[in-house]
Formats: structure tokens, C-alpha cells, sequence
């Protein structure tokens, strides 16, 4: 999903709010921003091979294989997140893939399992099955989002445990990099530009 167009800023008394969720996410967001962009990548690179396989069975046992791979990667990390970390989490994972943390569960480990953890989530007053809204509720998210991806907010660096995931962020890192490198080849020719005026 392209996110094009800054979320809409509230200005006033009706701005108090947005700001103090701003400055609240700017302190989370980087904590976990890197396990979204993991996600992201792996679910990539995962879909597009159980696409190729031509058989359920052989999906089936494909996501099994995984399966040691995606605990190894996350396991230890979700045990012991927070309930502010998990909310944050479950919004980028939506904002990263464009599903619903919900339907990834469900795709790997089956509808039932799912429920269950949606309703472990509910009771800590998340929602799997939210969609992120970068243009409305969750502005204030997008918005600290882009700062880490034009490089002027570092995000907490984790060391990937698996090869996969070491690949993925490597990935991610060059996307990042890329784009701050555009931004300020942009900003230099603005600026040669009115100087020329």
C-alpha cells in the first residue's frame, strides 16, 4: 500500500490529543518498528513461495518447516511484549502487509488459533482485526512512521535470528537508505534551483 498524502494534522484545541498520541508513538513506534518491517519482508518472501507450490500438501508442509523458523524469529519477542508495544505492533503489521494481524495469524496457524489470540489481545485492549487508517485514527502513527523511513527517526536495530530474517532486514535497510538518499538528492536540487532564481 502506497502512502502517499500526509495524514490530515488537527490544529486548535482539537490538537491536543493527536499531539500527545504523537509524542507517545514516537517513543514506541521505533522500539518495534523493526519487527513490522520483518513481517512485511517474510510474508513476502513466504507467500510468493507457497504460491509456487502446486499442491495444499505440499503448502502444508512448507508452513510446518516455517513454522520453527517464524518462533525462532518472534517467539521470545512476543512473550514478553506489552501491551502498548502489542497495540503499536498489530497497527504496523496492518500499515507493513495490508492485512490484518488476524488474517496472517489465521494463514499460519489456522482460524481457531487466531480467535484465540484475538481474544487474549481484546482483553488487553487490542484488536487483530483492526484495519490502520494512516489518514485518519492512526495519523499519528503514519507520521512518526515516515520519519523513521526518511532516516531523520533511527528505529532500535535488532539482530535477526534466522537467515531469512537477516535477508528481510537487510532488505529493508537498502529500501530506507535508498529513500533518504532520494529525499536529499530532491532537497539539493530545490535548493540549486532557487538559488539559480
Amino acid at each position: 500500500m502506497a502512502f502517499d498524502l500526509l495524514p490530515a494534522v488537527p490544529v486548535g484545541d482539537g490538537g491536543q490529543e493527536f499531539w500527545a498520541n504523537y509524542h507517545h508513538a514516537k517513543i514506541w513506534v521505533p522500539k518495534i518498528y523493526y519487527y513490522s518491517a520483518l513481517v512485511k519482508e517474510l510474508s513476502i518472501m513466504h507467500d510468493s513461495i507457497l504460491a509456487s507450490l502446486d499442491s495444499k500438501k505440499l503448502q502444508r508442509r512448507y508452513v510446518r518447516k516455517n513454522k520453527k523458523d517464524i518462533k525462532k524469529e518472534f517467539g521470545e519477542a512476543i512473550k514478553e511484549m506489552s501491551t502498548t508495544r502489542s497495540f503499536y505492533m498489530i497497527k504496523l503489521i496492518d500499515r507493513e502487509t495490508d492485512k490484518m494481524a488476524y488474517e496472517i495469524l489465521a494463514g499460519y496457524i489456522g482460524k481457531p488459533k487466531a480467535s484465540m489470540w484475538q481474544m487474549i489481545s481484546r482483553l488487553g485492549g487490542a484488536n487483530l482485526k483492526e484495519h490502520y487508517d494512516a489518514q485518519g485514527d492512526d495519523g499519528y502513527i503514519e507520521l512518526v512512521v515516515r520519519q523513521i523511513e526518511d532516516g531523520s527517526l533511527p528505529f532500535e536495530d535488532h539482530t535477526p535470528k534466522t537467515e531469512d530474517g537477516k535477508k528481510a532486514l537487510n532488505k529493508r535497510k537498502a529500501k530506507i537508505e535508498k529513500r533518504r538518499l532520494e529525499e536529499e538528492a530532491k532537497k539539493k536540487l530545490e535548493e540549486e534551483g532557487a538559488s539559480n532564481q
